[in-house]
């Protein structure tokens, strides 16, 4: 996993995380909730299959839910660039 800067909206996350490329190729992007309260609340709001438009370090990229973790009270969503 490495940081990164996430801007969606107005909403800005400084401390989201990046995983690596999986077997498949697939990226995930894991938001906490503690950076930005409100963003999660939005985010639990959304549809799965809604696209969420977003600049990860200035490259705009889409994003959509995957699923919530309980244990670490992050997003983890699927990034799509």
């Amino acid at each position: 996993m490495s940081k990164t800067t996430v801007k969606i909206g107005s909403y800005e996350i400084d401390d989201a995380e990046r995983s690596a490329p999986d077997e498949s190729g697939s990226l995930t992007l894991r938001i906490p909730c503690k950076s930005d309260p409100e963003l999660c609340m939005q985010l639990d709001g959304w549809d799965d299959h809604t696209s969420i438009p977003a600049t990860l370090d200035g490259q705009q990229s889409i994003l959509y839910k995957q699923h919530y973790d309980k244990a670490g009270d992050v997003w983890v969503m699927r990034l799509e660039r």
